[in-house]
């Protein structure tokens, strides 16, 4: 994201690509659901998370400013693994501020209206995780 008051790099987002052997560019569009239907995204979302935090501290160690990431999460993430404990985890191996880790729900996610979801957004609020874009 830029800043357009100044024309600066603001914040960057997690996106996730494959680029596969045989068919090619792949878009979010073709795996993912796949991925979230057989409860596997969180890998995905925990691989981007890791990678985040392995270029901050690449970015730490040259002296180069870090700019907060966007990072997507499933209803998917909340139901196969401790997705809470993982970003947890991950912010306190890289050395990260709550505040470089803003959390977004998918789309899929925001469809289940369920009381699990809004405990979910509460939950990552009471972790001090800005975001939540959705």
């Amino acid at each position: 994201m830029i800043d357009i008051q100044n024309m600066k790099l603001a914040e960057c987002e997690a996106l996730s690509h494959w680029i596969d052997p045989r068919y090619g560019f792949l878009s979010p569009g073709k795996f993912i659901p796949a991925l979230e239907a057989n409860r596997e995204v969180y890998k995905v979302d925990c691989h981007a998370l890791e990678g985040y935090g392995q270029d901050a501290e690449f970015l730490r160690e040259k002296e180069k400013e870090i700019f907060p990431i966007s990072f997507n999460i499933s209803r998917t993430d909340l139901e196969a693994c401790d997705i809470y404990q993982k970003i947890e985890d991950t912010v306190a191996r890289y050395g990260l501020s709550r505040d470089q880790v803003h959390i977004e729900i998918t789309e899929s996610a925001l469809n289940d209206s369920s009381q699990a979801m809004v405990e979910a957004v509460q939950h990552f609020h009471d972790l001090g995780l800005p975001g939540l874009d959705g």
